[in-house]
């Protein structure tokens, strides 16, 4: 743990199932690992599948179930435990732990995650902790659009005399 992994790869390339056996692998090496585990997705459906996809595998591993038998042969691979019954053993381990404690099983969005890290940091600033924040797309490019204007410098006066050209600072 400790390492930053970013996987990018196409639709149906098989994404969730290469996450779902990542983190499940954690939590065989350590089954409350997914306390110190942040998994980041782009859309809520997308976050749904990953919660719902690792709780369904770490249930189906420990009951055996014949479903789950290419994630159990994956995980072995990744972790390098040799016994069927200790992969099982630890994943009934953490399902129990993240079931009692699923506030701290942190799958979320990307801008899930921003909020959360702007609610910290007006906490630590002392600012109302009731912070809500919007992109207003129309204002922002009126925004930037001001800002290129205002470092436009008048460079030299145009041979047709009416128009100027302009170079950007």
């Amino acid at each position: 743990m400790g390492k930053l992994k970013v996987y990018k790869a196409s639709a149906g390339s098989g994404k969730t199932f290469t996450l779902a056996v990542e983190y499940i692998s954690m939590l065989v090496k350590k089954p409350d690992a997914y306390r110190n585990i942040l998994a980041v997705t782009f859309t809520n459906k997308a976050t749904e599948e990953m919660k719902t996809r690792i709780m369904s595998q770490l249930y189906g591993i420990s009951k055996n179930l014949h479903s789950s038998k290419q994630y159990l042969k994956k995980i072995m691979e990744n972790t390098g435990v040799e016994k069927e019954e200790t992969v099982r053993k630890k994943c009934e381990q953490a399902l129990s732990l993240m079931l009692h404690d699923y506030t701290n099983f942190r799958i979320v969005t990307i801008d899930a995650f921003f909020q959360t890290v702007l609610r910290n940091l007006a906490y630590e600033m002392d600012i109302n902790p009731n912070l809500k924040v919007e992109l207003d797309d129309k204002q922002a490019v009126i925004d930037a659009t001001d800002i290129i204007i205002d470092e436009l410098d008048t460079k030299t006066k145009s041979s047709h005399g009416s128009l100027d050209t302009f170079k950007v600072k």
